[in-house]
Protein backbone atom coordinates (compact mmCIF):
# COMPACT_ATOMS: atom_id res chain seq x y z
CA UNK A 1 0.00 0.00 0.00
CA UNK A 2 2.68 2.51 0.87
CA UNK A 3 4.31 1.30 -2.31
CA UNK A 4 1.31 2.52 -4.32
CA UNK A 5 1.23 5.87 -2.76
CA UNK A 6 4.58 6.53 -3.14
CA UNK A 7 4.65 5.94 -7.20
CA UNK A 8 1.07 7.62 -7.53
CA UNK A 9 3.12 10.93 -5.74
CA UNK A 10 6.23 10.07 -8.08
CA UNK A 11 3.78 10.07 -11.10
CA UNK A 12 2.19 13.06 -9.86
CA UNK A 13 5.75 14.94 -9.65
CA UNK A 14 6.30 13.75 -13.44
CA UNK A 15 3.62 14.74 -14.91
CA UNK A 16 3.41 17.89 -13.02
CA UNK A 17 7.04 18.40 -14.46
CA UNK A 18 6.33 17.90 -17.82
CA UNK A 19 3.02 20.02 -17.21
CA UNK A 20 5.18 23.16 -16.24
CA UNK A 21 8.24 22.61 -19.05
CA UNK A 22 4.96 22.40 -21.63
CA UNK A 23 3.30 25.64 -20.51
CA UNK A 24 7.26 27.26 -19.93
CA UNK A 25 7.71 26.01 -23.75
CA UNK A 26 4.75 27.72 -25.05
CA UNK A 27 5.42 30.91 -23.16
CA UNK A 28 8.44 31.07 -24.66
CA UNK A 29 7.48 29.94 -27.96
CA UNK A 30 4.42 33.21 -27.73
CA UNK A 31 7.30 35.11 -26.69
CA UNK A 32 9.36 34.54 -29.86
CA UNK A 33 6.79 34.98 -32.04
CA UNK A 34 5.18 38.19 -29.86
CA UNK A 35 9.10 39.83 -30.76
CA UNK A 36 9.30 38.62 -34.05
CA UNK A 37 6.39 40.46 -34.82
CA UNK A 38 7.92 43.40 -33.42
CA UNK A 39 11.00 43.40 -35.05
CA UNK A 40 9.36 42.49 -38.21
CA UNK A 41 7.24 45.81 -38.73
CA UNK A 42 10.51 47.81 -38.68
CA UNK A 43 12.67 46.20 -41.69
CA UNK A 44 15.54 47.78 -43.26
CA UNK A 45 16.32 48.06 -47.40
CA UNK A 46 18.82 49.32 -49.79
CA UNK A 47 16.84 51.45 -52.53
CA UNK A 48 18.97 53.38 -55.10
CA UNK A 49 16.95 56.64 -56.25
CA UNK A 50 17.41 59.60 -58.44
CA UNK A 51 15.85 63.05 -56.89
CA UNK A 52 15.05 64.86 -59.83
CA UNK A 53 16.22 68.78 -59.53
CA UNK A 54 12.97 70.95 -60.20
CA UNK A 55 11.93 73.82 -60.54
CA UNK A 56 10.51 75.33 -57.27
CA UNK A 57 7.16 75.89 -58.31
CA UNK A 58 6.88 72.62 -60.07
CA UNK A 59 8.07 70.98 -57.17
CA UNK A 60 5.18 72.60 -55.12
CA UNK A 61 2.77 71.57 -57.38
CA UNK A 62 4.03 68.09 -57.35
CA UNK A 63 4.33 67.87 -53.81
CA UNK A 64 0.93 68.81 -53.22
CA UNK A 65 -0.29 66.51 -55.64
CA UNK A 66 1.51 63.66 -54.14
CA UNK A 67 -0.20 65.17 -50.45
CA UNK A 68 -3.72 64.40 -51.49
CA UNK A 69 -3.10 60.79 -53.71
CA UNK A 70 0.35 59.59 -52.20
CA UNK A 71 0.68 57.35 -48.78
CA UNK A 72 4.28 57.67 -48.53
CA UNK A 73 4.84 61.56 -49.32
CA UNK A 74 6.16 63.22 -46.44
CA UNK A 75 8.56 59.64 -46.39
CA UNK A 76 10.35 60.27 -49.37
CA UNK A 77 11.08 62.77 -51.79
CA UNK A 78 9.86 62.91 -55.50
CA UNK A 79 12.32 60.66 -56.76
CA UNK A 80 12.80 57.88 -60.03
CA UNK A 81 14.08 54.21 -58.52
CA UNK A 82 16.50 52.41 -60.04
CA UNK A 83 16.38 49.58 -57.60
CA UNK A 84 13.61 47.57 -56.34
CA UNK A 85 14.00 47.46 -51.86
CA UNK A 86 16.83 45.60 -51.21
CA UNK A 87 16.33 43.72 -47.69
CA UNK A 88 19.67 45.09 -45.68
CA UNK A 89 20.45 41.87 -43.92
CA UNK A 90 20.98 39.98 -46.88
CA UNK A 91 23.33 42.08 -48.65
CA UNK A 92 26.87 43.68 -47.07
CA UNK A 93 26.55 47.65 -48.13
CA UNK A 94 30.26 47.52 -48.90
CA UNK A 95 29.79 44.79 -51.56
CA UNK A 96 26.75 46.28 -53.09
CA UNK A 97 28.46 49.92 -53.09
CA UNK A 98 31.15 48.59 -54.85
CA UNK A 99 28.77 46.50 -57.48
CA UNK A 100 26.79 49.84 -58.05
CA UNK A 101 29.99 52.13 -58.73
CA UNK A 102 31.16 49.52 -60.82
CA UNK A 103 28.43 49.71 -63.06
CA UNK A 104 27.85 53.35 -62.62
CA UNK A 105 31.92 53.79 -64.13
CA UNK A 106 30.67 52.82 -67.41
CA UNK A 107 28.11 55.55 -67.74
CA UNK A 108 28.22 59.04 -68.51
CA UNK A 109 25.66 61.52 -67.35
CA UNK A 110 22.14 61.39 -69.54
CA UNK A 111 19.44 63.78 -69.77
CA UNK A 112 15.53 63.19 -69.13
CA UNK A 113 12.79 64.99 -69.53
CA UNK A 114 9.36 64.18 -67.49
CA UNK A 115 6.04 64.12 -69.42
CA UNK A 116 2.99 62.25 -69.12
CA UNK A 117 1.35 59.90 -67.13
CA UNK A 118 0.64 56.40 -67.02
CA UNK A 119 -1.19 53.98 -64.78
CA UNK A 120 0.69 51.26 -63.37
CA UNK A 121 -0.50 47.51 -63.35
CA UNK A 122 -0.84 48.28 -59.18
CA UNK A 123 -2.89 51.36 -59.49
CA UNK A 124 -0.40 53.91 -59.39
CA UNK A 125 -0.21 57.30 -61.12
CA UNK A 126 3.27 57.63 -62.89
CA UNK A 127 5.04 60.57 -64.41
CA UNK A 128 6.84 59.27 -66.62
CA UNK A 129 10.17 60.03 -69.07
CA UNK A 130 9.67 61.15 -72.17
CA UNK A 131 12.76 61.57 -72.76
CA UNK A 132 16.26 59.10 -71.13
CA UNK A 133 13.68 56.42 -70.64
CA UNK A 134 15.44 53.83 -72.67
CA UNK A 135 18.58 54.73 -70.67
CA UNK A 136 17.06 54.29 -67.69
CA UNK A 137 15.69 50.67 -68.39
CA UNK A 138 19.28 49.93 -69.83
CA UNK A 139 20.99 51.16 -66.39
CA UNK A 140 18.17 48.85 -64.42
CA UNK A 141 19.38 46.12 -66.55
CA UNK A 142 23.15 46.80 -66.15
CA UNK A 143 22.71 46.90 -61.93
CA UNK A 144 20.99 43.64 -62.22
CA UNK A 145 23.79 41.48 -62.84
CA UNK A 146 26.21 40.00 -60.14
CA UNK A 147 25.21 40.34 -56.30
CA UNK A 148 22.06 41.80 -57.53
CA UNK A 149 21.09 39.61 -59.84
CA UNK A 150 18.59 37.46 -57.35
CA UNK A 151 16.70 40.14 -56.39
CA UNK A 152 15.33 41.12 -59.73
CA UNK A 153 11.51 41.64 -59.29
CA UNK A 154 10.48 39.68 -62.87
CA UNK A 155 7.13 39.83 -61.97
CA UNK A 156 6.96 43.77 -61.86
CA UNK A 157 7.42 45.52 -65.18
CA UNK A 158 10.38 48.26 -64.61
CA UNK A 159 9.19 51.59 -65.55
CA UNK A 160 11.20 54.76 -65.11
CA UNK A 161 9.11 56.76 -63.36
CA UNK A 162 7.98 59.43 -60.28
CA UNK A 163 5.00 57.63 -57.98
CA UNK A 164 2.66 60.39 -57.80
CA UNK A 165 -0.31 58.47 -56.48
CA UNK A 166 -2.11 55.47 -55.37
CA UNK A 167 -5.50 54.57 -56.30
CA UNK A 168 -7.06 51.69 -54.51
CA UNK A 169 -10.57 50.84 -52.62
CA UNK A 170 -10.50 52.19 -49.18
CA UNK A 171 -10.54 48.90 -47.47
CA UNK A 172 -7.99 47.29 -50.36
CA UNK A 173 -4.57 46.40 -48.16
CA UNK A 174 -1.76 47.27 -50.10
CA UNK A 175 1.80 46.78 -49.21
CA UNK A 176 4.66 48.48 -51.42
CA UNK A 177 7.31 46.13 -50.53
CA UNK A 178 5.29 42.82 -51.68
CA UNK A 179 2.68 44.91 -54.56
CA UNK A 180 -0.30 42.91 -55.55
CA UNK A 181 -3.17 43.83 -57.44
CA UNK A 182 -6.47 45.06 -55.39
CA UNK A 183 -9.56 46.73 -56.71
CA UNK A 184 -8.78 49.90 -58.07
CA UNK A 185 -10.48 52.95 -57.31
CA UNK A 186 -11.53 53.81 -61.24
CA UNK A 187 -13.06 57.23 -60.02
CA UNK A 188 -10.42 59.15 -57.74
CA UNK A 189 -7.85 58.36 -60.53
CA UNK A 190 -9.73 60.16 -63.04
CA UNK A 191 -10.59 62.60 -60.95
CA UNK A 192 -6.67 62.76 -59.86
CA UNK A 193 -5.37 62.36 -63.69
CA UNK A 194 -7.23 65.42 -64.95
CA UNK A 195 -5.64 67.30 -61.99
CA UNK A 196 -2.13 65.81 -63.02
CA UNK A 197 -2.37 66.74 -66.58
CA UNK A 198 -3.11 70.49 -65.62
CA UNK A 199 -0.13 71.06 -63.84
CA UNK A 200 1.32 70.36 -66.92
CA UNK A 201 4.45 69.32 -66.22
CA UNK A 202 7.31 69.55 -68.52
CA UNK A 203 10.78 69.29 -66.68
CA UNK A 204 14.31 68.78 -68.41
CA UNK A 205 17.18 67.25 -65.73
CA UNK A 206 20.38 65.25 -66.16
CA UNK A 207 21.13 61.77 -64.27
CA UNK A 208 24.39 62.59 -63.22
CA UNK A 209 24.73 60.63 -59.63
CA UNK A 210 22.24 58.01 -57.42
CA UNK A 211 21.84 57.52 -54.56
CA UNK A 212 22.06 54.77 -52.10
CA UNK A 213 20.07 54.74 -49.58
CA UNK A 214 19.26 52.66 -46.36
CA UNK A 215 15.66 53.37 -45.47
CA UNK A 216 13.97 52.19 -42.24
CA UNK A 217 10.13 50.92 -43.61
CA UNK A 218 7.40 50.30 -41.17
CA UNK A 219 5.61 46.77 -42.06
CA UNK A 220 2.28 47.04 -40.70
CA UNK A 221 -1.24 48.18 -41.17
CA UNK A 222 -0.28 51.64 -42.12
CA UNK A 223 1.46 50.61 -45.70
CA UNK A 224 -2.82 50.17 -46.79
CA UNK A 225 -4.11 52.82 -48.53
CA UNK A 226 -5.34 55.59 -46.84
CA UNK A 227 -3.41 55.31 -44.08
CA UNK A 228 -2.99 58.49 -41.47
CA UNK A 229 0.39 58.12 -40.36
CA UNK A 230 1.68 57.94 -43.90
CA UNK A 231 4.28 60.27 -42.58
CA UNK A 232 5.90 58.20 -40.87
CA UNK A 233 6.17 55.24 -43.21
CA UNK A 234 9.42 55.58 -44.21
CA UNK A 235 12.79 57.00 -42.48
CA UNK A 236 16.06 57.34 -44.44
CA UNK A 237 18.60 56.53 -42.22
CA UNK A 238 21.57 57.28 -44.35
CA UNK A 239 22.61 57.94 -47.76
CA UNK A 240 25.12 57.60 -49.96
CA UNK A 241 25.85 59.63 -53.09
CA UNK A 242 27.33 57.45 -56.28
CA UNK A 243 28.33 59.87 -59.49
CA UNK A 244 27.88 58.32 -62.68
Amino acid sequence: MERTKNTNKNSLRVASFWFCRKVVAEQKAVGWALRRRLSSSLIMYYVLLYYPRFDSKVEENIEAFREKYDPFVGSLKPHIPFMFPVPCDEVVETKLTEHIETVLRNWKPFQIQLRGFTKSWDNWLLLTLKKGNKNAMALHNELYTGILSPYLRKDIEYIPHIGMGLFVKKDAEYNVLDPKKVDFDANLYSQALKEAKSLKINSFDTVDRLFLDKIKVRVDKSLQANAQSRHNLVKTVSSKEIKL
